[in-house]
């Protein structure tokens, strides 16, 4: 079967990831949660028509593709903006793209496929998180005028008024809550998902 559905998740490096749990959490116990909150998105949106590629040019994050067998894409550029239109204008041949965080804890096959689908009816769909980031963004259209960083929803928005590209924002929690400081940890341990009670318990 030919893969129509492209996803992207960016990763910068395993030195000091999720920095804002300091507080809380190991550094070995936040790389251990950075990974697996990876890992459920790549098993959340895993299926016979979807390619994914951990986007990132850090030799840590090469090494635990290689380990988990998926797939990524090293990029030649330096900083997200950049490594994420490397990545979109490389890689051709599909229909459908999302660019997603890697710190979306609650996103399951079922919200995936709800994800899919407004991707293939719609020109873009887009999330905002609660500081006016892009956690989530894809579409059926060609984009390649990523803006992420501070307030990137509001640039992104910008954007796509100038081009005159129609666009849906999304507001299912799913979609927008990032795992990024110490309220958001205290809110997903109030709200454990399953995949994280399950890798606790095993």
């Amino acid at each position: 079967m030919n893969k129509t559905f492209l996803i992207g998740i960016p990763i910068r490096d395993f030195v000091n990831p999720m920095s804002r749990l300091s507080n809380l959490l190991t550094p070995s116990e936040r790389i251990d949660l950075a990974k697996n909150l990876i890992l459920n998105l790549v098993n959340a949106f895993s299926d016979e028509e979807t390619s994914i590629y951990i986007i990132s040019n850090s030799p840590e994050v090469e090494l635990f593709c290689k380990l988990n067998n998926l797939n990524n894409f090293q990029s030649q550029k330096q900083g997200l903006n950049e490594e994420v239109k490397e990545f979109i204008n490389a890689v051709h041949n599909y229909n459908y793209w999302t660019i997603v965080h890697g710190d979306l804890p609650y996103i399951t096959k079922h919200f995936a496929g709800v994800w899919k689908k407004l991707c293939e009816s719609k020109e873009i769909v887009i999330t905002e998180s609660k500081d006016r980031g892009t956690p989530i963004f894809g579409g059926n259209i060609k984009f390649n005028n990523f803006t992420y960083g501070k307030n990137s929803f509001l640039k992104h928005m910008e954007i796509l008024h100038d081009l005159s590209i129609k666009c849906e924002k999304v507001f299912h929690k799913e979609f927008y809550f990032e795992l990024d400081d110490e309220d958001d940890y205290e809110e997903f341990l109030q709200n454990l998902p399953r995949w994280y009670k399950k890798l606790n318990n095993s």
